[in-house]
């Protein structure tokens, strides 16, 4: 992989063409990016909230503000300039995206 070359985010279960899923993709791809450590931490989060550990967990980051609930979790995008509607996906989806993306970052030469 080149230093303009970006991973395409895929993991088992995504469904292209799918808003929930294009937008997991969008998260990682802008908020998450290459930062393998960044990409553990939101991962620790979600992990802490399906496990019941915790009750839920908010963060806005770069593009989006994620709300991760122990089933669903809303991706909404941090300014409403943007022009896009808060998408509610299935957080087991958010966690195996982001296992997949952490994967794929390990791999990666840069």
């Amino acid at each position: 992989m080149t230093t303009g070359d970006f991973p395409l985010p895929d993991w088992p279960g995504k469904v292209t063409d799918d808003p929930g899923h294009d937008r997991i993709a969008a998260c990682l791809v802008m908020d998450i990016g290459r930062a393998d450590q960044w990409a553990a931490e939101v991962l620790s989060h979600v992990g802490k909230v399906r496990q019941g550990l915790e009750a839920s967990w908010e963060m806005a980051m770069n593009a989006y503000i994620i709300n991760v609930g122990p089933d669903m979790t809303e991706i909404a995008p941090v300014y409403d300039e943007a022009g896009e509607s808060p998408v509610t996906v299935r957080t087991n989806d958010l966690e195996a995206a982001l296992r997949a993306w952490i994967s794929k970052l390990s791999e990666s030469p840069d």
